[in-house]
């Protein structure tokens, strides 16, 4: 052991001793209670992730144990997608993409953003958010752009279309 150290639990009184006990023995606990409900989350967003591909039709993918050891950030945020896909109606990549194409074949063969926003709003039967337009388009990859910026994009796109129309803030639905 380094002299600092022995010289720094030498110095240590009775009374700082019994703190730092009484902190480390509140630290296991602690610990052993978070890999508890580790354990147990992990089980749910098993159950979870298995019951939201049953529902898409999809075969269920392998646990990734990878978020076991990540920080508590990337679990918040695994776990408010995760929400977000059960909340948020689901819309198909088909339904989507027909229409679209009907309407790209009208105007020359290119899919124009606008006709995409319109068919999923259609589809969706009321308003949808900006925040769930753009995660949908970009999650099903139903537009590309060389824009380094596609937020803007969507928001000039919204912002200056005679077929969306704004109906509250951050919300559109069709004109």
């Amino acid at each position: 052991m380094p002299s600092s150290q022995k010289d720094f639990l030498t110095n240590l009184t009775a009374k700082e001793m019994k703190r730092l006990l009484v902190a480390r023995e509140r630290i296991d606990v602690l610990m052993a209670e978070k890999g508890k409900l580790t354990t147990a989350l992990d089980k749910i967003d098993d159950e979870l992730s298995r019951l939201m591909n049953d529902a898409q039709g999809t075969p269920a993918k392998a646990p990734d144990r990878a978020v076991k050891k990540s920080s508590g950030k990337k679990k918040v945020a695994a776990r408010k997608a995760v929400k977000k896909k059960v909340a948020a109606k689901k819309v198909t990549k088909k339904k989507v993409t027909k229409k679209a194409k009907s309407s790209a074949a009208k105007s020359g063969g290119r899919v124009k953003l606008e006709d995409v926003v319109v068919s999923l709003i259609k589809a969706n039967r009321k308003p949808m958010t900006y925040k769930e337009l753009i995660g949908i388009i970009v999650e099903k990859k139903l537009f590309t752009s060389k824009s380094s910026n596609f937020d803007n994009v969507l928001r000039r796109t919204l912002s200056t279309s005679k077929l969306v129309k704004r109906v509250g803030r951050g919300v559109y639905s069709v004109a």
